[in-house]
């Protein structure tokens, strides 16, 4: 295995931590981190494996809580003997910046998490081939790859882990009806590699009786996502027979919506406010639906494996917990880090001050962290006599919120159950509500999608930068009343 060359052992870990303890301990209230994941990656198309192996994406970076100092650099790789060299090129990106501190004292001990690489993630890779050979149009992404990370600070704390992760893409077709699938998990044994298509069970599917959850392979469930969706039977909405409704009931098929419309409105604010400003969710507030259960869980696990977007411990070595934001109709909890804008937070959420913590990321560039989003999870009261038939089923793939009060969201992958029953897929559409509308008009439907992926936000302090972090999100079925729909 290739791969292994790349991927440092515990000692070699060990030995860099401690290093790098002494320099923070230089500093009376500071924080340094080094992460790294190395990557055996394939591509495969019209029956070819395109290979990458070991792919290796670093960061190093300080943060004096104290001197309001932050620095970063990326794209070499740590090892003891090059830690001054990197320290004189970190200095040279010092940013100072204004962020207020919450007070809270950094972790002391040593945790050490330092997972064994599976050796058989390779397994399926010969099935894509074969099916990509007879289904041109389609490309699948095979990614593998170990997450380490150090993070020491000037109390002593020390925190190592390293972590392997599986992940899966699919993709059939080009925009503006391109349809997509993804699942992963972190995966520490060849046992856990051979239960990953358990997660085939969560795949969004639109076929009555579940054909895509139900095949026994990857393979076969792409092959049965592929024969109700790769011709469009709907070029519009009135050649649907849905022309002269201005809005429709939605069923969506996954929690892309969810995660992009209300759960970034779940993140405290590191920087300071504009005047007047404030959240569509302060703590406290009614949304009016009580059946409906939304939360933030770190250490999610789906068939006994840990999502990808899970996260023990965050940027500073804080355990992490399940946040429960909205349950019973009231706002619960909010995603907190180290700063947050006190003189706005009572305007903003409606508190005067905010002990969360454990929710701060970076993602693999390595830029200030901030708190963001990991496992979203939409659970709560189902209905049950809520029949498909005439609606429209989404997979949706974007959703943004347009002004503070409304959002848009958009699906490339749209279907209407036909009289016979069947799936028939409508072109891509784009809906749009008030939010707190939304909210109020969800049903939690039976049935539960898993979704993998990345999600973007600007940076606090980098300029110009968005912050990547992979996210997962976990989901009951939805029904959506009175989306307003046009399509794309």
């Amino acid at each position: 295995m290739s791969i292994e060359r790349f991927v440092k052992t515990l000692p070699e870990l060990q030995e860099i931590a401690q290093k790098l303890k002494v320099l923070a301990q230089k500093r009376k209230n500071g924080i340094i981190r080094y992460q790294q994941t190395v990557f055996d990656s394939c591509f495969i198309d019209r029956g070819r494996i395109n290979l990458n192996r070991c792919g290796l994406i670093t960061s190093y970076n300080s943060e004096d809580l104290d001197e309001r100092i932050f620095s970063s650099i990326h794209g070499e790789e740590l090892f003891p003997f090059n830690i001054p060299e990197f320290e004189e090129w970190r200095k040279r990106e010092e940013i100072p910046f204004v962020f207020t501190h919450k007070g809270y004292a950094l972790p002391t001990g040593t945790i050490e998490e330092y997972r064994p690489i599976p050796n058989n993630y390779e397994q399926w890779d010969e099935d894509f081939r074969l099916f990509t050979q007879e289904y041109k149009n389609e490309r699948i992404t095979r990614d593998f790859g170990v997450k380490q990370q150090i993070i020491v600070n000037s109390r002593g704390g020390i925190l190592i882990l390293s972590r392997p992760l599986f992940a899966l893409y699919y993709r059939q077709g080009y925009s503006p009806n391109m349809v997509t699938r993804s699942l992963g998990a972190y995966v520490s044994t060849n046992e856990e590699i051979d239960r990953l298509p358990n997660l085939i069970r969560y795949l969004s599917d639109p076929t009555p009786g579940g054909r895509i959850r139900n095949a026994p392979t990857f393979t076969d469930a792409f092959a049965q996502l592929h024969q109700i969706s790769h011709r469009i039977v709907y070029p519009d909405l009135k050649s649907a027979g849905m022309a002269n409704h201005l809005t429709h009931d939605v069923i969506m098929l996954c929690g892309v919506p969810v995660h992009e419309i209300f759960g970034h409105q779940f993140e405290e604010p590191i920087l300071p406010l504009q005047v007047g400003q404030q959240s569509l969710f302060p703590v406290g507030k009614n949304v009016q639906n009580s059946k409906i259960v939304l939360s933030d869980d770190p250490r999610l696990r789906i068939e006994g494996l840990e999502a990808l977007g899970s996260f023990h411990y965050d940027a500073y070595g804080r355990p992490t917990r399940k946040k429960v934001h909205i349950q019973n109709s009231e706002v619960k909890e909010h995603l907190g880090s180290e700063y947050v804008d006190l003189k706005n937070l009572d305007t903003f959420l409606g508190i005067k001050q905010s002990d969360s913590l454990g929710n701060a990321r970076q993602g693999s560039e390595g830029f200030f962290p901030q708190p963001r989003m990991s496992c979203t999870v939409l659970e709560g009261q189902e209905i049950e006599d809520i029949s498909w038939d005439g609606k429209l089923l989404m997979v949706p793939s974007q959703g943004y919120v347009l002004d503070g009060n409304f959002f848009k969201l958009l699906s490339n992958e749209c279907y209407k159950m036909g009289a016979n029953g069947q799936p028939q897929r409508v072109c891509a559409l784009e809906g749009s509500r008030a939010i707190y509308d939304a909210m109020i008009g969800m049903h939690i439907l039976p049935g539960i999608s898993y979704h993998i992926g990345s999600c973007s936000k600007p940076c606090v302090l980098e300029e110009g930068n968005e912050s990547e972090i992979t996210v997962s999100i976990f989901t009951n079925h939805q029904l959506w009343e009175n989306l307003t729909l046009r399509s794309v």
